[in-house]
């Protein structure tokens, strides 16, 4: 258990999204925790969103943000982490919703040498368009669900009935999303964080993931509490089998460190 919180966001060019995932944090159980926007390179208008939320939020949002030079969410996720105090950090993204006992579960079930690894409901492309136009959250109340269910608005319906705890402790990398994992900054920073060789869509959170393991933590899957994931075309898959051949590169090496990570970023000894 631990009693407070970094929770990183990332984010690129789109605002509508952000500004649902923040209203889900703003309803958080618990006020333990500060939000980062990791920020990939976004317009003006993500940032004049933040600066207008962040009047009254319940917690403190900072905004970090690097010049758009294409997928570059390992580098700005350093960026971030280099910036983290908070001793626990939860990594999640900018188009999963989280539901209002998100922080409070991670935060009570934190062990030292695990990280926990969430999971995610996907919606529909029109129930998405139908919360974006009307600027609300989906309805999470237990009665809710079912109905969401079976008017085809999320895609399964059991993790969102199941009750909270953790599965048992594995070395597993299936199923590894970025949409809520959770963990220790020590350890992050043990492992010289994310590798920014992973460049474009795919694998780098798999590769964090396969050098905490390869630095002895090892992974608690979260059963329950899932995130609701906004529907979005698949980004460009382009760079895939490159970062396909660095992530085996990283388990054949049982590599720890980051090759391209926090230690090498400009004007940092971390």
């Amino acid at each position: 258990m631990v009693d407070r919180a970094a929770v990183v966001i990332s984010t690129y060019n789109r605002p509508d999204f952000l500004q649902l995932v923040l209203e889900g944090y703003r309803r958080q159980d618990t006020a333990g925790f500060s939000i980062y926007i990791a920020d990939d390179g976004s317009t003006d208008e993500t940032a004049n969103l933040i600066r207008a939320m962040q009047a009254g939020f319940p917690v403190g949002i900072r905004h970090i943000r690097h010049e758009d030079k294409g997928f570059r969410k390992a580098r700005i996720h350093n960026i971030v982490l280099r910036e983290v105090s908070e001793p626990y950090v939860i990594l999640t993204d900018g188009d999963c919703i989280p539901p209002t006992c998100l922080v409070s579960t991670h935060l009570r079930l934190a062990s030292p040498g695990c990280m926990i690894t969430g999971s995610r409901v996907l919606l529909s492309r029109a129930y998405c368009a139908d919360l974006l136009a009307g600027g609300k959250l989906p309805d999470m109340r237990p009665a809710a669900l079912v109905g969401h269910r079976l008017r085809g608005r999320i895609n399964r319906l059991l993790p969102l009935l199941l009750p909270v705890r953790l599965g048992p402790a594995n070395h597993d990398l299936h199923g590894i999303h970025g949409c809520h994992l959770s963990c220790w900054r020590d350890d992050l920073l043990r492992i010289n964080g994310f590798d920014e060789r992973f460049e474009g869509w795919g694998r780098e959170d798999s590769d964090l993931v396969a050098r905490l393991f390869h630095a002895g933590v090892r992974r608690r899957p979260l059963r329950g509490s899932p995130v609701w994931h906004l529907w979005h075309r698949e980004e460009d898959r382009g760079r895939v089998d490159d970062n396909d051949q660095l992530l085996q590169a990283c388990l054949d090496e049982k590599r720890v460190r980051a090759v391209q990570g926090i230690g090498e970023l400009e004007g940092t000894t971390a």
